[in-house]
C-alpha cells in the first residue's frame, strides 16, 4: 500500500462522498472531509460461466457483433474514472447541506442581451448540442405567414414558444456559460433525450418537445409531459404540426371561451401540414416497440445498438420495474437515516449488475438503470443517477447527452418557469 493511500486511511475526518470526482474547490470543504489520492486501479476480469446468473458470463468476441463498441484502452479509462461509482448504502445518499448546489444566477446581470432575430439558426446547434428537424422550422414559417403577432396567435390557445424558438422571437439570451443553454425550459422529469419547445401558458408544467434516441439523429417523435404530476413521456405524433393538432383538439374542451380559437387554429394547421406533407395522425407505439430493448420507467423506451443472435448491448436489470418502484416508494417514504439506508442496501445490488452489464458490453442496461433512477426524481440517488448516466452515454457515444445530463443533474428544480432566466 503506498504512503498516501495509508495517510488517507488514518485521516479521521469524514470521507467526501464524491471520492475522487469531487468538483467542490472551497479550501473549507477539503479541511472538512477527506478525499482520495488521484490513483487509478484496473478492474479485474473476470472469466464468468453464465451470462445471467447473476449478470455472469463468457466473453463475447467483439467480432461477433455489429455493435461498434469502445477500444480497450477507452473502456479501461472510463472504469478507471469511475472505480468509485458503485457506493455503498451509506454513502448513495445525498447529503442535504452539501447537495444545495449554487446555480450561476444569469438573471443577475444588470443587462441581459439576446440573440438577433435574424440571426444564422445554425447557432442553435451550438447552443442545444443538437440539430433542429425541417418541420420546427416550417412550423414557425406557417405562424409567421399570419396576421397577427405569433405569440398572440399562441396565446388565444393557451400555447407558448419556448427553448430553440425563442431564438426567432428575440428572446433567446446570450449566455457566456454556454452550458447553460442545456438546462434552458429543461423541466424536472426531461431525460436528455427530450427537449421541450413548447409549453401551455401559464403556472402549468405541461409540455411538448422532440425525443430523440440519440443526439447525432433526427427526432423519433414529437412527445408530451406534465412535470407536476409524473415522469411519463408520452409520444404524440412524428412532427410538431400533429402535436400541436393533438393539443387543440384537447384545449378546445377546456373552456367554451377558447374553443373558437382553436378551431380556427386546427384548421390553419390542417392546410400547413397537408400543403407541406406533415401527417398529423398520431404516433403509432407499436412501431417502435420493436426497436426498443424496454420501456423505460418514463414509457418513451429505450433504444441502443442490440445483436439479437449474440444478446450483446442489453440484459434486463437485476429487479423488476415493480420491485424497483416500490423501493423508490419505501425511500421517498423512509422516515429516518436507518429505514433510508435499509431501502438503499436494496436498491445497491441492482445498481452493481447494471454496472458489471456496461464492463460486458451491455449498456442499454447502464442506461435503463440511469433512468429509472433519474425518474424517482429523489435526492438520495442524485449522485447515482449522475453516475449511472455518464457511463452509459459515454459508452453508447451520445456525448451530447452527457454534458446534458451534467448541467441538468447541477441545476436540477421543479416548476413551471424552466427559462435559464429565472435560475
Amino acid at each position: 500500500m503506498s504512503e498516501e493511500w495509508q495517510q488517507y486511511i488514518q485521516d479521521t475526518r469524514t470521507q467526501c462522498k464524491y471520492g475522487i470526482k469531487c468538483y467542490q474547490k472551497n479550501p473549507e470543504h477539503h479541511k472538512q472531509y477527506k478525499h482520495p489520492p488521484q490513483l487509478k486501479v484496473k478492474a479485474n476480469k473476470k472469466q464468468r460461466n453464465n451470462r445471467f446468473q447473476p449478470y455472469n458470463k463468457i466473453k463475447t468476441s467483439e467480432d461477433e457483433s455489429n455493435i461498434t463498441v469502445k477500444n480497450d484502452q477507452e473502456l479501461e479509462k472510463i472504469k478507471d474514472n469511475n472505480i468509485e461509482s458503485q457506493p455503498s448504502s451509506s454513502t448513495i445518499t445525498e447529503n442535504d447541506n452539501e447537495n444545495n448546489l449554487k446555480c450561476k444566477d444569469v438573471s443577475s446581470h444588470d443587462i441581459v442581451s439576446y440573440y438577433d432575430r435574424d440571426v444564422d439558426p445554425s447557432i442553435l446547434e451550438e447552443c442545444f448540442l443538437v440539430e433542429m428537424p425541417p418541420d420546427f422550422y416550417k412550423f414557425y414559417e406557417c405562424l409567421n405567414k399570419e396576421s397577427e403577432p405569433i405569440e398572440k396567435i399562441l396565446a388565444n390557445v393557451n400555447l407558448q414558444l419556448i427553448g430553440p424558438y425563442e431564438l426567432f422571437l428575440g428572446k433567446l439570451p446570450i449566455l457566456q456559460d454556454k452550458d447553460m443553454y442545456l438546462i434552458h425550459w429543461r423541466f424536472y422529469y426531461d431525460p436528455p433525450e427530450f427537449q421541450a419547445i413548447l409549453k401551455k401558458k401559464g403556472k402549468s408544467e405541461f409540455h411538448i418537445g422532440y425525443y430523440r434516441d440519440d443526439p447525432k439523429e433526427k427526432p423519433v417523435f414529437v412527445a408530451r409531459n406534465d412535470s407536476s404530476t409524473d415522469c411519463i413521456i408520452t409520444p404524440v405524433s412524428e412532427n410538431i404540426f400533429g402535436a400541436v393538432y393533438w393539443f387543440l383538439q384537447n384545449e378546445k374542451k377546456t373552456s367554451p371561451f377558447i374553443s373558437i380559437a382553436c378551431q380556427k387554429m386546427m384548421e390553419n394547421v390542417k392546410n400547413w401540414a397537408e400543403e407541406h406533407k406533415y401527417s398529423l395522425e398520431e404516433f403509432n407505439m407499436k412501431k417502435r416497440i420493436p426497436n426498443t430493448v424496454c420501456r423505460s420507467f418514463h414509457s418513451a423506451g429505450i433504444v441502443v445498438p442490440y445483436n439479437k443472435k449474440t444478446q450483446l448491448g442489453y440484459r434486463k436489470l437485476a429487479e423488476s420495474d415493480a420491485k424497483i418502484k416500490k423501493m423508490f416508494k419505501q425511500l421517498s417514504e423512509a422516515n429516518s437515516q436507518t429505514e433510508k439506508d435499509k431501502v438503499l442496501s436494496e436498491l445497491q445490488p441492482v445498481l452493481t449488475y447494471a454496472s458489471i452489464a456496461m464492463d460486458e458490453c451491455d449498456f442499454g442496461t447502464g442506461l435503463e438503470a440511469g433512468i429509472a433512477l433519474f425518474c424517482s426524481g429523489l435526492k438520495e440517488l442524485q449522485t447515482s443517477t449522475l453516475r449511472n448516466l455518464e457511463v452509459a452515454y459515454t459508452l453508447l457515444r451520445r456525448e451530447a447527452f452527457k454534458k446534458i445530463i451534467q448541467m441538468h443533474m447541477k441545476h436540477r428544480r421543479k416548476g413551471p418557469e424552466m427559462s435559464v432566466l429565472n435560475i
